[in-house]
Parts: C-alpha cells; structure tokens; sequence
C-alpha cells in the first residue's frame, strides 16, 4: 500500500514539474523563429499601420477628430511605420529582380529547346499528316482539291488557320498560309 502512495505521489510530483517547466520550454521555442515568418509578420504589421493611417487621415478629414489628436496619433503610427521599414531592411530583401527571374525563364527556355526528343514517340509531322487526312476523309474534299501549305523557313506542313509555325515559331504571313 506504501508503494501505491509513493508512486501516487511521484506522478503528482512530475506532472507538476512539467506544468512549470512549460513556459520555459515554450520560450525557447519562440526565440527560434525563422527571418521568414518574422517578415511575413512584420510586412502584416506595416500594412494594418497603412490601414490605420489611410483611416486616420479620412477620419480627419470628416470631421471626426481634433487636430491635435489627429496630429498626435499621426506621428505615434508614422513612427512605428519607420521602425518597421527599418527592420525589413535589416532583414535584406532575397527576392528576385524581374531581370533575374526573366533571365531563369530564357535558361528553361533554351534547356527545353536543346532537350532531345524521345525516340518512340511519334513524329510531329506525322501525326499533322495522319489529322490532315481524317479532316479529308470526314469533309469529303477531293484529295486533289486540298493543298498543303508550308512554312517557309522549316518546310513544315501547316493549317491554313495557323499564325505561326509550331516547329520552328515563325510568324506566318497571309500568303504563307495560303
């Protein structure tokens, strides 16, 4: 019976050291906030401060407040404004010139066009060859009737509707197509 009461009172023990223990471990986990959730919250915090203002300064303007009170709650968000631009900047800003995202965009580009083709997969002429032929048959026009156009710089067979080419991407003029 003197074992039961002693553990009774050891688990009471430990639960109660982990209950005062909480709030120490908790802090430690909140120091370690990562730069990117603390600029998420301070660019959160910079636009409920442009709120604040934008509605400040209407709330002015209609009458609603005192000068000196407009003044004074005026320069208190101006402020804490400044601060916070101050720490987005001491943070560094690792986002992506548009130049820079443009130049990843060409890389993919030209990575894509030198990408050899798999060699089971059907040719692209072929398959433009076998559409032709079923839009023939379902129409009912004479073969002799039908031309085939192509593009002038690859050679490839294209629809009368086409304004570029899809092999090589050349602009097509009206009397390409024809």
């Amino acid at each position: 019976m003197e074992i039961v009461v002693a553990l009774i009172g050891l688990t009471m023990v430990v639960i109660v050291a982990v209950y005062v223990a909480a709030p120490f471990t908790a802090r430690s986990r909140v120091i370690a906030v990562s730069e990117e959730s603390l600029r998420e919250k301070l660019q959160a915090e910079r636009n409920t401060v442009l709120t604040a203002l934008r509605d400040l300064d209407f709330d002015f303007q209609t009458g609603k407040l005192r000068e000196v009170d407009y003044r004074a709650t005026r320069e208190k968000y101006a402020a804490r404004g400044v601060e916070i631009l101050k720490e987005l900047d001491a943070l560094g800003d690792d986002r992506k010139t548009p130049a820079a995202v443009a130049d990843e965009i060409e890389a993919a580009v030209q990575a894509r066009r030198k990408a050899k083709t798999v060699p089971s997969a059907p040719k692209e002429d072929d398959i433009e060859a076998a559409v032709r032929a079923r839009r023939q048959s379902a129409s009912g026009a004479p073969q002799s009737a039908f031309r085939n156009p192509q593009c002038p710089k690859c050679g490839r067979p294209i629809e009368p509707s086409d304004r570029f080419c899809a092999r090589c991407g050349a602009a097509l003029t009206v009397e390409a197509t024809r």
